[in-house]
């Protein structure tokens, strides 16, 4: 086990990990957010936002391969440029905040997140056809520093700009997952460049692994189940209160 790593901790962790990829599955957004947050209660940010990149990277990878032939290849061709620029911001913040600023950065960050998840709950948003491309391209750069920051929150961005091509429910999905591996990859080679894949980092990736495998079995048996605003607003309702307590810890 890695110094400074307990036994509560981590089974905090594979409680919030299978919780997270649960919602992930099932809701295809909010689920790296959620994860960020709750974990952060116990490690530090520059711990969390590594390890569920790793995760987000290989839950990707396993949805990407088995539906590539239906991947819009022009629209991430289209993003690839905004999101580089994204994880660019994000990458140098993280290097340049100390712990303690990050989390409370983290804490009025998920805030605002949640204010967001409430409104599009009850209605999605949607950009007008003429600007909907520079749009896009700004929500990219957006989401793409926000999750290289903060380790999450990237999906309801991209959402919006995928949402309005008007998109079969299926290549919607798969395009956004292969969007976030793409970003999932450039923050991975990005953290490693800073050093942040240390023993701590390392052993709470190996104990998250198994659960994320079982918050996605989860997700495939209850997805169709759910009523999904009220799913986004107990998720927002988590958020808000975890990013309070971020603040004030």
């Amino acid at each position: 086990m890695g110094v400074g790593v307990t036994g509560w901790q981590l089974a905090f962790c594979a409680l919030v990990i299978v919780v997270a990829f649960t919602v992930r599955g099932a809701a295809g957004f909010g689920g790296g957010a959620l994860a960020t947050t709750l974990l952060a209660l116990v490690f530090p940010v520059h711990v969390v936002v590594p390890v569920l990149t790793v995760l987000t990277f290989l839950a990707s990878m396993e949805h990407g391969i088995r539906h590539k032939e239906e991947i819009l290849w022009r629209q991430i061709a289209f993003l690839t440029p905004s999101i580089a620029i994204g994880v660019a911001g994000g990458l140098y913040l993280l290097g340049e905040l100390n712990a303690e600023l990050l989390r409370k950065a983290l804490g009025a960050f998920v805030i605002a997140y949640a204010a967001f998840v409430f409104v599009t709950s009850k209605r999605p948003v949607r950009v007008p056809a003429g600007v909907a491309r520079p749009v896009g391209a700004v929500l990219g750069a957006i989401a793409s520093f926000v999750a290289t920051l903060f380790g999450g929150a990237a999906g309801p961005l991209f959402a919006i700009h995928y949402g309005n091509l008007g998109l079969a429910p299926s290549v919607f999905r798969v395009t956004m997952t292969v969007t976030l591996l793409i970003l999932a990859g450039l923050r991975i080679t990005g953290y490693t460049g800073l050093g942040l894949y240390d023993r701590v980092t390392l052993t709470v990736l190996a104990v998250a692994l198994p659960f994320m495998w079982i918050g996605g079995r989860i997700a495939d048996r209850v997805a169709d189940r759910l009523a999904a605003p009220t799913f986004y607003r107990l998720v927002g309702v988590i958020l808000l209160v975890s990013g309070a307590v971020l603040l004030l810890k």
